[in-house]
């Protein structure tokens, strides 16, 4: 008897100890915003061009976009520098501000040609199954 109340105490520490790790993964996601998002307008004719987007992560960890999709776009490449990378770090208490010369998003495969004022709505996924989208609107800059 005394064999199962120490086993039913023990499984209920356990379960206590996951409850609190997985609150404090779900606190992160609210930590983690995007923002700011904005697609170049593409020269006339071309079928891919670059989206920007800030992301905040204003929780502990740090985080990682592992991959996008855009509703405009057949394809979504992750870049920094002019090179295809698998994922873009985000740092805890830190953020993103994405440029032509460091981490963006290239679309490639546009769907339609896409002129200034044009709406995109962007999807980037993290490796914390964080899901962010933006709006962002086609402007030359």
């Amino acid at each position: 008897m005394r064999s199962s109340k120490l086993k039913s105490k023990s499984t209920a520490i356990a379960i206590a100890i996951a409850a609190a790790f997985y609150a404090s993964l779900a606190a992160q996601d609210r930590g983690v915003k995007a923002s700011n998002g904005w697609v170049k307008t593409p020269p006339s004719g071309e079928m891919e061009t670059m989206a920007f987007v800030t992301v905040e992560n204003g929780g502990m960890y740090e985080i990682n976009i592992t991959s996008a999709t855009a509703d405009a776009a057949g394809k979504v490449e992750l870049r920094d520098g002019g090179q295809s990378v698998t994922f873009i770090n985000v740092p805890a208490y830190g953020r993103v501000d994405m440029s032509a010369g460091g981490a963006h998003l290239l679309l490639t495969g546009l769907k339609k040609p896409l002129t200034n004022g044009d709406t995109v709505a962007l999807t980037l996924a993290t490796d914390m199954d964080i899901t962010l989208t933006v709006a962002a609107q086609v402007r030359t800059q």
